[in-house]
């Protein structure tokens, strides 16, 4: 089995896009689920046969949650590898099979998910249309709405009603279908005949309300093209090692000693005209990734360079501050048993002078008792001397 690093997961935009969008109070929910109990659904996970990347298929809220709390990824047990999807399309038809698998799901709620997936059913026509052209025997022609009302569970009738409603610019109506208040025909007949609408004014809530729905698009937006930047940086990463590209833009260390501290600075640098030309001088040992302070420093030109060293740079400087604090460790510890040794040899003498003095006046050839040299005799055992 493959060991899957959750920095080596990828976002793909399209299949993210074909996944239902939680509701505040399901993300909250399910996120108070994961960090109190752990994830107990593993997230599904897909190479692609072209790239090699590693693409999240099912369960990415999960890792969204995951990434947010920095909650540690177990290899045997947080997600699953779908080995047995060869293509994308095979990828599709699996979500969407998960998809309308679920429980409890409304006709409007089928449709919706169908509709997401029209392109597999208008593919899987294609490939019919094109194998019937080729002479081939019993092929039965595939209908596009046939197929899709069938997967919603309607007749074709229904569900070119509820197409029409669902792409119409009702959102009454449309919300009011989907809270089943009312049928897919009486939805099509006010579709049809719509009452003449009264102007309505929109109040500054629901301008709120409408910019709030537009940023939280957006972030989602950004976030999903931060991932895939991510995942671009490591494999540009990846081929310069491999293939040992030299880089424009390079960068070194300083070395600097203070009273009791030895520290580095790393300098990021170009050669012009066999001359170093410095971009930036900083330290890197705090932040495997460089800050938007640092990177405004450099050029426009160099900046992916700059990412790129800067990590390389950071785990060299990390690697060296353990080296020097494991030096440290052990100058210390050999000043330390030097002294003791030292200290013990000083004592040994003080002790000799006081043996010497009380064996002078407790030995029995100087008028002293056995039971006291005896005693000083255990002494000098203890003193070492």
């Amino acid at each position: 089995m493959a060991y899957v690093n959750i920095k080596d997961l990828t976002v793909d935009k399209e299949f993210e896009e074909l996944l239902p969008v939680l509701t505040p109070e399901e993300s909250e929910k399910l996120e108070n689920s994961i960090l109190q109990y752990g994830m107990l659904d593993p997230i599904k996970i897909w190479q692609e046969p072209s790239s090699g990347d590693w693409i999240i298929i099912d369960g990415h809220n999960r890792y969204n949650i995951l990434k947010k709390h920095d909650i540690e990824w177990h290899y045997w047990q947080d997600y699953k590898i779908m080995g047995e999807l060869e293509s994308r399309e095979d990828v599709k038809q699996w979500m969407l099979e998960q998809q309308l698998g679920r429980r409890n799901l409304t006709e409007t709620e089928r449709y919706e998910i169908v509709q997401k997936f029209k392109s597999v059913f208008q593919k899987k026509a294609k490939e019919n249309q094109s194998l019937g052209g080729k002479g081939l025997p019993n092929l039965v022609k595939v209908n596009v709405q046939e197929e899709m009302a069938k997967s919603v569970g309607v007749s074709k009738g229904t569900y070119s009603k509820l197409d029409k409603v669902m792409q119409s610019d009702n959102e009454e109506v449309k919300q009011k279908l989907r809270e089943k208040k009312i049928s897919v025909d009486k939805a099509y007949q006010e579709i049809k005949n719509p009452k003449p609408k009264e102007k309505e004014s929109i109040t500054p809530e629901q301008k709120i309300i409408e910019f709030d729905n537009r940023m939280n698009e957006i972030d989602k937006e950004i976030s999903s093209l931060r991932t895939e930047r991510e995942s671009l940086m490591r494999r540009r990463s990846s081929l310069f090692e491999s293939l040992d590209i030299p880089c424009e833009l390079k960068y070194e260390f300083v070395e600097c000693k203070y009273e009791y501290l030895e520290v580095r600075h790393c300098i990021f640098y170009i050669e012009v005209s066999g001359k170093k030309q410095i971009l930036l001088e900083c330290g890197v040992y705090s932040d495997e990734t460089p800050s938007s302070t640092w990177i405004r420093h450099i050029p426009e030109k160099y900046k992916n360079d700059f990412i790129m060293l800067w990590k390389k740079a950071h785990k060299e400087d990390v690697e060296w501050n353990h080296k020097k604090t494991e030096e440290r460790s052990k100058k210390f510890e050999k000043e330390y048993k030097d002294a003791l040794i030292n200290d013990t040899n000083k004592c040994k003498d003080f002790y000799k002078q006081c043996y010497k003095t009380l064996a002078k006046s407790v030995h029995p050839d100087e008028g002293g008792d056995v039971e006291a040299m005896q005693c000083l005799n255990q002494l000098k055992v203890m003193w070492g001397i």
